[in-house]
């Protein structure tokens, strides 16, 4: 078995280890393909689908996930490939809450930083009240909880799991109801948890927020000569 697999990335030849992923083969090259789910401090998982590609395959493939093969030609920004980025985060932004809780403390909301990306600043899909709408969880001392404005990345779980080993959050629930959960779906501040803050810091969105920020910008802008 070859230790290595050769393939092009949107025209440039690229040489990277056997078992490799495509967006580990574009980021050595210098190609940014975004990512919501993905982090490289966890396993690969593949959930937002926001990396997809075209690899000559009949569907589209997740380059956080597929492993590149000897003689692939990827295109990373095809006509196709950015419509189903855009189409995917205007589903994500039809129900996402104004403000993001990240966004108007630490200001670095993942989702909509690409939607800027993309030029989205609102979404033609509208708010069908679902499940999660409105509901928040402040029970923790140190996390607030936006049901809302989860996307069901995993980050979370993983990070929970994977990088603390603590074991607390999970998903719960189906279709339109899922949510990620506390133990046995109690909320934050009653569970387990012990309030390391993994969760919050790898969580892509205002889903999970420290709560000490919670007004913190407003506050010093208004502060402001």
């Amino acid at each position: 078995m070859n230790d290595t697999v050769s393939l092009t990335i949107d025209g440039q030849p690229v040489e990277v280890p056997t078992g490799a992923t495509i967006w580990d083969a574009a980021r050595a090259i210098g190609i940014d393909i975004p990512v919501l789910c993905h982090s490289t401090r966890m396993r690969p998982v593949g959930v937002c689908r926001v990396c997809v590609v075209e690899t000559g395959a009949r569907n589209l493939q997740a380059a956080c996930v597929r492993p590149c093969e000897q003689g692939m030609e990827v295109r990373t920004d095809t006509d196709k490939v950015e419509r189903n980025r855009r189409m995917l985060l205007e589903l994500l932004l039809g129900d996402y809450p104004e403000p993001s809780a990240r966004e108007v403390t630490t200001g670095d909301d993942a989702l909509l930083a690409l939607a800027r990306d993309y030029a989205l600043e609102t979404s033609r899909f509208h708010r069908a009240g679902g499940a999660t709408e409105g509901r928040r969880d402040t029970s923790s001392p140190v996390i607030v909880v936006d049901h809302q404005a989860c996307i069901l990345c995993d980050r979370c779980i993983r990070g929970c799991d994977e990088l603390q080993h603590n074991h607390v959050m999970t998903r719960s629930g189906k279709g339109a109801t899922t949510h990620i959960a506390f133990d046995l779906d109690v909320p934050m501040g009653e569970s387990t948890c012990v309030a390391c803050g993994e969760c919050q810091a790898v969580c892509p969105t205002g889903a999970l927020t420290n709560r000490s920020l919670q007004g913190l910008r407003v506050v010093v802008e208004e502060e402001r000569p």
